[in-house]
């Protein structure tokens, strides 16, 4: 026979918290079954009758990782863990509004088609950072553990390449996975990109998605709100039980389907990109950033705890808000809608042979040079564009208000139309990242 005991679990951040309470309580002696939910902020253990464990013996197992636990009763005058704090929420609006102002105007939001100038690569450098010392660590350190350490148990007289031999081989498996996978979520954005309208409500639901999980991450909202099935997430964790050799290199690979926080943003940044090759880099320089603290995992997970580690984690938090409202604007511009507004700053369009002339260029660095036009409206307009040899997402020309979704090639490129309505229209590349405008003023 069995009986339950329920726990209130304090210091959980994502789906990654219930794997390790999970796998690491369930060793307790007289323990048949543990369910963990970061959501509610509960925990449950199945104990064989005359079995009872307390909040401190709880704590001696996990309590490493910064979690804690009380009675499952609510003390008066406490709030449950997934109680809304309007003040909190205010605070964090006002923080994310101000980061999100500065890397708007320093141009770090911009996503250039080149490597080299891909700025925004830095800031999911940073997440990737992050995360190797926040909670995912507790998952993914463990199962390093796991595998160095049977490897030990099973060649007890090893020399040091062979004691580096599985964190080399896992590392490697983890940015190999990242990028593999991370191309397949590229093309599976790709795929779903059905036209500019359809497109940008593809990617608006994304950014939703991204700054939903940001929240969480920030313990505004603590709910779940993107994850793996729990039973994908145990069958990856239960490979570091295997003896084979190669299990290192896959496990590191299917990591990628493990419930963090922070590779479930980075994984929805990649799907906005609709193309597999910039999603394997986004999702490989996360797996980068990762891999100094995984290599070091001792040093990495004493050295940030407790306010330290809390207090990190939010930070990336409130970057990958960030990154969700600038995928907002993103979306919005291939509706059609200016994110932010541009100045307009261009004189009237010489007219040559009948036609409104613009002439433009698709840069290597990711913008168009010029960014503002302005033309009279019931004028035919004749749109000159020269593609560089590395436009990324801006060999595809969107402009809704005229009808245009069209391929450029790298070279000369000629797109013709006539504006009808005077107005400020805006115009993208295929994944509203490099934005411009064409202001439309009356024929008088």
């Amino acid at each position: 026979m069995s009986h339950q005991q329920s726990f209130r679990v304090h210091g959980t951040t994502c789906g990654s918290c219930e794997i390790v309470l999970e796998r690491e309580l369930k060793t307790l002696p007289g323990v048949e079954k543990v369910n963990a939910s970061h959501a509610r902020g509960e925990l449950t253990l199945t104990v064989q009758d005359g079995t009872h464990y307390r909040t401190e013996d709880l704590e001696a197992v996990v309590g490493k990782h910064g979690y804690t636990f009380s009675s499952d009763q609510h003390p008066a005058g406490h709030a449950p863990p997934s109680a809304f704090s309007w003040k909190r929420a205010g605070g964090v609006a006002v923080v994310i509004l101000a980061l999100y102002l500065v890397l708007q105007k320093s141009g770090l939001l911009v996503y250039s088609p080149t490597i080299e100038g891909s700025t925004s690569l830095a800031a999911v450098f940073i997440i990737g950072l992050v995360a190797a010392v926040s909670s995912c660590t507790a998952v993914v350190g463990g199962l390093i553990v796991a595998v160095s350490s049977a490897n030990a148990k099973r060649h007890t007289a090893m020399s040091l390449r062979e004691k580096v031999r599985p964190h080399v081989l896992f590392n490697t498996g983890r940015i190999a996975g990242f990028a593999g996978f991370g191309a397949v979520v590229g093309l599976l954005g790709q795929v779903l990109t059905l036209s500019s309208a359809a497109n940008g409500f593809l990617v608006m639901l994304i950014a939703l998605g991204m700054i939903a999980i940001g929240l969480n991450l920030l313990d505004v909202l603590p709910t779940n709100v993107v994850q793996p099935p729990k039973w994908l997430s145990r069958r990856v964790v239960a490979l570091s039980d295997s003896k084979h050799p190669g299990v290192p290199f896959v496990l590191g690979a299917m990591t990628f389907f493990l419930p963090c926080g922070f590779t479930q943003s980075m994984q929805l940044y990649a799907l906005t990109t609709g193309d597999p090759l910039r999603a394997a880099l986004i999702m490989s320089v996360f797996a980068l950033g990762t891999m100094p603290a995984l290599l070091g995992i001792g040093v990495a997970t004493s050295a940030a705890k407790g306010p330290a580690l809390k207090w990190v984690t939010q930070a990336a938090g409130a970057l990958v808000i960030v990154l969700g409202i600038s995928n907002v604007g993103n979306g919005a511009t291939l509706l059609g809608v200016a994110w932010p507004a541009h100045p307009v700053t261009a004189g009237p369009a010489p007219i040559v042979n009948g036609a409104q002339e613009l002439q433009m260029e698709v840069t290597e660095y990711g913008v168009y040079a010029p960014e503002a036009f302005s033309v009279v409206e019931d004028v035919p307009v004749r749109w000159e564009i020269f593609g560089s040899n590395n436009m990324g997402c801006g060999s595809t020309l969107v402009a809704p208000a005229f009808g245009i979704q069209t391929a450029l090639r790298p070279g000369y490129n000629t797109v013709e139309f006539t504006p009808e309505e005077p107005g400020t229209y805006v115009f993208s590349c295929s994944m509203g990242m490099m934005r411009g405008t064409i202001t439309v003023e009356p024929n008088v």
